[in-house]
């Protein structure tokens, strides 16, 4: 075999995928709120047999193979993340590294669809038959408060179940940015990396004014993390647990399986945020909330519809409409065996087969 005729080893034109994360990790992650997430993720992919293959060298039948195997044990959302960290990796090196005629393979590939939205509430009434409320208080929450070891935990419990903060940004309040003489918090850096003001309820206020009493006027107001918060509410809800079926034991009661189960500390964002959306219009829920897409919001909003009828009727419309119903104008709605009067002739006063009459075609006015 002539020299020229020897098939060539390829030449590498792009980075592995290993190296990639590498520098992914040092130049991209440390600009992100969630670099600790992104590094979890980018050990996972570090360990697929994709690691060592270049990035040119991905297909898109690669990661199908790989999504459908991770699908077996995990849930979606948690593949959709570990996909979309994949494709800005691909975006950022071809935008920003220089490999402009890359592919990104990932856009190729068909997401997992992902229905996480939950509408867990704090159960709050709470009962046994002939047991006082101090001995079995009404609120899921009160029991988790009562039955931490935690000496922070119950007022960031409160604070988060009141105001809909997020963990990480109650664990990040700092002295000089509460005002309890107006009645808000400052939050400067929040998930979508803008700053916002969060209004306090009476409740909110008054816990933070206990919990600040004594304390310096600069700082950050509660030593826990965000990981411990979650390891501390686990605890007392499985403690709070424990308690209630001891109580129920003692006086002879059948314990309702649903209290305290499936509960996560995030639900006291759903549960503050409904408290909110009782009393603030949309707009200003959006703000208090921190979602810039109201999509998001409507994830948490679950409105009872009994008291948006309530709301409806008391509003200037409703209030109209049912003058109009008091005063027998309802220009929207005929009665039902009203027989056409005499004067009715023709056309107008005739009924089809179907039911139509001869003022069918005229305009009406409609019920305001």
């Amino acid at each position: 075999m002539k020299p020229w005729t020897r098939r060539q080893p390829r030449r590498k034109t792009t980075p592995t995928l290993a190296e990639a994360l590498a520098r992914y990790l040092e130049e991209v992650s440390p600009t992100k709120k969630a670099i600790a997430q992104e590094r979890s993720i980018a050990r996972k992919w570090l360990s697929t047999s994709l690691a060592n293959r270049e990035l040119g060298a991905i297909r898109n039948t690669d990661l199908n193979r790989l999504r459908d195997e991770w699908l077996l044990e995990l849930k979606p959302a948690t593949v959709v993340r570990r996909l979309a960290m994949l494709s800005h990796l691909y975006t950022v090196v071809r935008k920003d590294w220089g490999y402009s005629m890359l592919a990104n393979p990932v856009q190729l590939v068909r997401r997992p669809t992902v229905d996480d939205a939950r509408d867990r509430r704090f159960f709050d009434s709470i009962r046994l038959r002939g047991v006082t409320e101090d001995e079995c208080p009404r609120e899921e929450l009160a029991w988790i408060v009562e039955s931490t070891e935690s000496s922070e935990l119950p007022a960031i419990l409160t604070l988060a179940a009141e105001t809909g903060m997020r963990r990480s940004e109650v664990a990040g309040i700092r002295r000089e940015h509460v005002n309890l003489l107006h009645g808000y918090v400052h939050l400067p850096h929040s998930k979508n990396g803008h700053a916002r003001e969060v209004p306090l309820t009476p409740v909110a206020k008054e816990v933070l004014r206990q919990h600040l009493a004594g304390r310096p006027l600069r700082g950050a107001i509660f030593a826990m993390k965000a990981g411990s918060i979650t390891q501390a509410f686990i605890r007392a809800r499985l403690r709070a647990r424990r308690r209630y079926e001891a109580l129920c034991q003692k006086h002879g009661r059948r314990p309702n399986p649903a209290y305290f189960r499936d509960l996560r500390f995030h639900d006291t964002r759903h549960e503050g945020t409904s408290q909110l959306a009782t009393v603030l219009a949309m707009h200003e829920l959006a703000k208090a909330n921190g979602n810039r897409d109201t999509r998001m919001l409507l994830r948490y909003f679950h409105p009872d519809p009994a008291q948006l009828a309530r709301k409806l009727a008391r509003s200037p419309l409703g209030r109209r409409q049912l003058q109009r119903i008091r005063e027998g104008r309802l220009s929207g709605v005929r009665p039902r065996y009203a027989s056409a009067p005499a004067s009715q002739s023709g056309a107008a006063g005739r009924v089809d087969a179907l039911g139509n009459d001869g003022l069918a075609g005229q305009s009406r006015r409609a019920w305001i």
